[in-house]
């Protein structure tokens, strides 16, 4: 691969002094470039000089621009180019900018002076002071301006004169003067006068400060005794001594002064802690702009350099009282110089590749070209390898323009380049930074290698001078401590090599890149490129430093070695999910030393294996808490059921702790016996021997991990102390043991721990993963062992390496490769199906009795129960749903030509015991169903095979697969015709008014026998006991016994139908009566009798019989209204059920006989006299007809009115007891009707009174 340096030119070395360009100094103008914005920045700034020298007033503007944008250069070059230099008028592009402000400029003299700001004590000193230096330098011959504070020294003159005497102090004060030049005239020609007497003297020092006269007495004064005061740093304010520098300059025949001031804004910004100071200062730059009076002589344009804002420079403790008063002084200073030229970063790709990156021919511009293209095609990278051009005022293109330009370095590169030149504030340009870096790899830098962000840690945050600000300084010094006494201590040990060896190993180079691009991110997160900091974007930052064999898996690795890396470094912190977001935190304090505190027994190995279970537990699913006898129980849902796979911890090896009962698996249940990954002093092969002495056989598998490294087990060690550190009752053990912090260090300490113990649990995880076969093996986790993980003791079973992202999925997979063993019969549910619920189930035998009994033996599914049938039946083969039908037949479901199959091999053909099916559903290999399945498979079986359910000889209704038991037997049974099952479901709806099954079926016959045999037994009793009534009493009703039709007829036709039914076992032979009904009237009337049946027994049972035998008489001896009465009532007892109310005519009867016997006696009855026998109400006593009180001294107590019988007649009521009606009693036939008369009363719940009196 060719080298870049074969390509561009690339020095050997460079420099301190190489692209720093002070602008005090001259610039190297045969490699300046000016770019387009350059080109528009010098136009401003020589239009605001020639506009200062055409209206003679001073101008001043901020000349703003990011450090390493070329300020100072800027300055440098026009600087020469107000000097006139050729060289910079023929500098590329600025003829422009030139030839426009010559009018103006051309053959002008223009004192330009250039300012350093870092050292000053004031804005005055500054430049007063540097106006006399520079002056000096220039004019050595001149007098020197009379700038500094003058009274001190009119004070030492005096003190002087009176030493030395006038005449001789005046004579030296004359004689100095003789020896002027052509400048200063005046004070040339006073002294050579000879001028200077005590009265001019007197004159001159009693003048005001800046004016002619006392300026020339302070200039004599100074070349003769006090030529020291030049230094003395006694100035004047500024704005005297602006005036004051201006008188003197025009007197050096300049016709404008120009005043360069580098770094003033930078100076301001160390003293910002002094609030006074900066306002004080910072105000001082209006005077540059204005004067409190006209007296400038000639005009000061000032070029003031700037950085940053000065308020940006402020802290968080800064109130907000003087952060208001900053700004408003900088509001005023930013008032009065007006708009800024702002030299922007986006020229710096252009200058980069005319100074740097040019290629040395065409030829070799296409090789960078390609390699170029190259970068631009890896659409992983690209992004962000652009974001630059965000970053505030720093932004330099985040173009493919600008990329290729600064290539092999990138806009991300450089935006992080300026960032942290911006924060450093020194005087390291982009340039000069850049060359550094080609230099450092000018031997073997290829022309398709990218130079990544990392490679600006060294020379700009490692060597060099810290920022001057405290808190920034601080936070540089952090990250240099952090990386050279911990982390790259830290990646040198966990690598094994030292300082020499470590240039050349691959893996820590990577790491170590990976390092310093997160302290880079954490020092200028401002900086987009450095923002939320991934996997893929620290790859695209240091891309090309990490070789990988697929295309596209750099990233895998990058978040491969951040993920060890977390673990030991506790700086380091990595958010969950896919793509995490990792950062870096530093701080001086150093909290990993209350590690220390932790008693030494809580890193024993008892303490370790319960932390390393309780992992293992929650990776698997399994809980923290064990059931009996240290077993974890655990319900695999697989293939439809949830199958017990108990899980045990323990050290294999250890017979004393894990007996051989403890880890042979007893029943149909797999144990799994899970080791752990670490057994001080012992090796893994004592675990492997242990297993060849135990009984094969039994369904246990043995999980044996790899053992853990020194490295992972150190922090194993780690977390069990942070764990303890964390824990306690109160849940903060740390507070307690480091009681002698304060409690912010407690507190942050707290934090620390908690991230800790986050990325040491991760990181743990990941190394259990490798130790378990989970994950491919790593020397850096795992001791390396050519044994396998796992190892059974179940015959003829080969237990693979463990499968799956995660120990969870590896358990997954286990388990079900065991099951799989355990239960290889097919067809089978799918692996991953929960177990369905008994009513999905049963949802399900539903759509099989429809579709039973669909001549199609198909039905429609409804859209909310098509999921449940799909999942199910389809896989089983139960059945199938085709779109959204369900079709059952011979062809659809396995199991009917399956079962009947293996049945006939045991001679079962005609009837089937449910025990025996059960056991045929594993045949000829188990499949594992739960009972409910089995019992649906059955129950479907039989529905699509017309079986009959029979338990003990008998049938048995199957409505659930719950009903179904093993004590029962399905059977083959004919089916009834279809005529005749239709007329049997017609007769039942009629008669017995129940729904009856929808399909000719053996369940259907079933079902539909049942609920006839269950009908028939619940109006059996019933409706023989109403026949029994009715024929007792038959005469009374006026019943035929013998009739052909009626009540009587068609309640014992009903009552041997029901006893018919009730008696009858066979459904086959039940059905066929039920068909074979034959009543001469509706099936409903039918029903009827049973329906009614006990309350017409109840009300034959409650109706006083000899109330109507004693009407049957009076009706024989020609009672015609006791004939009317009995002739209603048989007339309704005649009548059906549904036709007459036998009940409520019962009811109507006797209240109008008992009417009838309170108003008249018997026919023939006589008084003693041989009258007839009448009845006499007592004063205030109604007749019976009336609501009286009927009877011989009889008193009635009760209600007054009438009473209404069930057939509408009336029945007076005697009235609340107020007298007594007497009746005569003669006969026997008398006494009879008195007593049925009080029998009806007492049973109306009437008290009655009985008296008597015998003659």
């Amino acid at each position: 691969m060719t080298l870049l340096r074969d390509l561009i030119e690339i020095p050997e070395s460079v420099g301190d002094t190489d692209f720093v360009v002070r602008a005090s100094e001259a610039a190297d103008l045969r490699h300046y470039v000016v770019t387009d914005d350059l080109q528009r920045n010098f136009d401003e700034a020589l239009g605001m000089v020639a506009h200062a020298v055409r209206s003679g007033k001073s101008q001043a503007k901020f000349l703003h621009g990011s450090f390493g944008s070329g300020k100072s250069y800027f300055m440098a070059v026009l600087r020469e180019i107000l000097r006139h230099n050729p060289e910079a008028r023929d500098v590329r592009r600025l003829a422009e900018p030139i030839l426009k402000a010559d009018p103006a400029i051309k053959g002008r003299r223009f004192l330009t002076l250039t300012f350093h700001m870092l050292d000053a004590r004031s804005v005055e000193q500054a430049v007063l002071e540097g106006y006399l230096r520079q002056i000096t330098a220039r004019h050595p011959e001149a007098p020197v301006p009379a700038v500094h504070r003058s009274d001190a020294m009119l004070d030492d003159a005096a003190r002087l004169r009176t030493q030395l005497g006038d005449d001789r102090f005046f004579e030296l004060l004359r004689g100095e003067g003789s020896g002027g030049g052509s400048t200063g005239q005046l004070a040339v020609d006073m002294a050579q006068e000879g001028d200077w007497t005590p009265e001019s003297y007197a004159q001159a020092a009693a003048e005001p400060p800046g004016t002619p006269l006392r300026d020339e007495l302070v200039i004599a004064l100074t070349r003769t005794f006090f030529s020291g005061a030049v230094r003395s740093g006694e100035y004047v304010d500024l704005d005297t001594g602006l005036k004051v520098i201006t008188r003197h300059a025009k007197g050096l025949g300049y016709d404008a002064m120009v005043l360069f001031l580098d770094e003033l804004i930078l100076w301001l910004s160390t003293k910002i802690a002094d609030h006074t100071f900066v306002q004080t200062e910072g105000a001082k730059l209006n005077k540059l702009v204005e004067s409190s009076d006209e007296a400038r002589p000639l005009p000061i344009v000032s070029f003031v350099a700037r950085q940053r804002n000065l308020e940006e420079f402020l802290g968080p403790q800064v109130g907000g009282t003087e952060r208001a008063a900053l700004a408003d002084v900088m509001r005023s200073v930013q008032g009065r110089l007006g708009t800024d030229i702002v030299l922007a970063d986006t020229n710096l790709p252009q200058i980069t590749e005319e100074r740097l990156l040019k290629p040395n021919s065409d030829a070799a511009r296409k090789v960078i070209d390609d390699a170029f293209a190259a970068v631009r095609n890896r659409r992983d990278v690209w992004d962000t390898l652009l974001l630059g051009a965000q970053y505030g005022d720093a932004g330099i293109g985040s173009d493919a323009t600008a990329f290729r330009r600064l290539y092999p370095f990138s806009p991300a590169l450089v935006a992080t380049l300026v960032a942290l030149s911006q924060a450093l504030q020194r005087e390291r340009t982009a340039l000069k930074v850049m060359t550094e870096l080609l230099v450092e790899r000018r031997d073997t830098l290829q022309v398709n290698d990218l130079i990544g962000v990392a490679a600006l840690f060294e020379p700009l945050v490692l060597r060099g001078e810290l920022p001057d600000r405290p808190q920034l300084k601080q936070k540089f010094q952090d990250a240099r401590d952090t990386y050279q006494r911990k982390l790259r201590p830290l990646l040198l040990g966990m690598h094994g090599v030292d300082e020499a060896q470590a240039a050349t190993h691959e893996l820590f180079q990577i790491d170590d890149k990976l390092i310093k691009t997160l302290i880079l991110g954490y020092l200028v997160s401002e900086v987009p490129a450095l923002h939320n900091l991934t996997a893929a974007k620290l790859h695209a930052l240091n891309f090309g430093s990490i070789a990988s064999p697929l295309p596209g898996y750099e990233n895998q690795i990058v978040l491969g070695r951040l993920r060890q890396l977390t673990a030991d470094a506790g700086e380091l912190h990595m958010t969950d999910g896919p793509d995490p977001v990792i950062s870096i935190k530093i701080t001086s304090a150093d909290y990993d030393k209350l590690l220390d505190l932790v008693p030494v027994n809580e890193t024993a190995a008892g303490v370790l294996q319960q932390m390393v279970r309780d992992m293992v537990c929650g990776e698997l699913g399994l809980g923290s808490q064990s059931g009996g006898f240290g077993e974890y129980p655990f319900y695999r849902e697989w293939r439809g059921r949830k199958h017990l796979v108990n899980v045990r911890f323990g050290n294999v090896r250890d017979r004393d702790n894990m007996p051989d009962n403890a880890v042979v698996a007893d029943g149909d249940a797999w144990r799994v016996v899970i080791d752990y990954p670490f057994d001080p002093g012992h090796r893994r092969n004592e675990d492997f021997s242990r297993i060849e002495t135990l009984p094969s056989g039994s369904r246990t598998v043995f999980w044996m991990p790899l053992f853990l490294s020194q490295e992972a087990m150190g922090r194993v060690e780690i977390l069990a102390k942070i764990n303890y550190l964390l824990g306690g009752p109160s849940g903060d053990r740390l507070s307690v043991l480091a009681a002698d912090e304060s409690a912010a260090y407690r507190q942050q300490a707290k934090v620390y721990f908690q991230q800790r113990q986050q990325q040491l649990k991760s990181a743990l995880l990941a190394a259990f993963k490798q130790a378990y076969g989970v994950a491919k093996p790593e020397p850096a986790n795992v001791e390396p062992d050519s044994k396998g993980v796992l190892e059974t003791l179940a015959e003829g079973l080969r237990v693979g390496d463990p499968r799956g992202g995660t120990l969870a999925d590896a358990f997954a997979n286990l388990t079900a490769e065991l099951l799989n063993w355990s239960y290889p019969g097919r067809p089978a549910l799918p692996e991953d199906e929960k177990a369905p619920t008994r009513p999905e189930l049963n949802k399900i035998l539903m759509y099989a009795r429809r579709a039973v009994a669909d001549q199609a033996k198909g039905v429609a599914v409804d859209a909310a129960d098509q999921r449940i049938i799909r999942r199910i039946c389809n896989p089983l083969r139960l059945g199938e749903l085709a779109e959204h039908r369900y079709v059952l037949t011979g062809s659809t479901c396995l199991w009917s030509g399956h079962l009947t199959q293996f049945a006939a091999r045991e001679n079962y053909t005609t009837h089937f015991p449910v025990h025996v099916l059960r056991r045929l559903l594993d045949e000829p290999a188990a499949r594992g169903f739960d009972r409910d399945l089995q019992n649906l498979i059955i129950a479907v079986f039989a529905e699509e095979q017309q079986l009959a359910w029979y338990q003990h000889g008998s049938p048995a209704p199957v409505d659930t697969i719950q009903a179904v038991t093993d004590q029962m037997e399905l059977h083959q049974v004919k089916l009834p015709d279809q005529d005749v099952w239709d007329r049997a479901c017609a007769h039942t709806r009629g008669v017995f008014g129940v729904t009856t099954p929808g399909y000719r079926s053996a369940a259907g016959v079933t079902a539909l026998a049942r609920a006839i045999r269950d009908a028939a037994k619940r109006h059996q009793e019933s409706t023989a006991l109403l026949v029994s009534g009715l024929a007792q009493h038959a005469p009374r009703l006026g019943l035929d016994s013998d009739a052909a039709d009626g009540r009587l007829h068609h309640a014992q036709q009903a009552a041997r139908l029901l006893s018919d039914l009730a008696a009858e076992s066979d459904d086959l032979v039940l059905v066929g009566i039920m068909a074979g009904v034959a009543f001469d009237i509706e099936d409903a009337a039918v029903g009827n009798i049973f329906t009614t049946a006990a309350q017409v027994v109840q009300a034959l049972n409650g109706t006083h019989w000899d109330i109507l035998e004693m009407f049957g008489k009076r009706a024989d001896d020609g009672d015609p209204p006791a004939r009317d009465i009995l002739d209603r009532l048989a007339a309704a007892a005649r009548h059906d059920a549904h036709a007459a109310d036998l009940p409520k005519a019962l009811k109507a009867a006797i209240g109008q006989a008992t009417a009838l016997i309170m108003r008249t006696p018997s026919p023939g009855s006589r008084n003693t006299d041989g009258t007839p026998s009448t009845v006499t109400p007592q004063s205030g006593a109604g007749s019976a007809a009336d609501g009286g009180t009927a009877g011989g001294t009889t008193a009635l107590r009760g209600s007054t009115g009438t009473t209404t019988t069930t057939s509408g007649i009336q029945i007076p009521r005697p009235r609340l007891a107020s007298g007594a009606t007497r009746r005569v009693v003669q006969s026997r036939q008398d006494l009879h009707e008195l007593v049925a008369a009080l029998q009806v009363e007492l049973d109306a719940g009437r008290a009655v009174d009985v008296s008597w009196e015998i003659r």
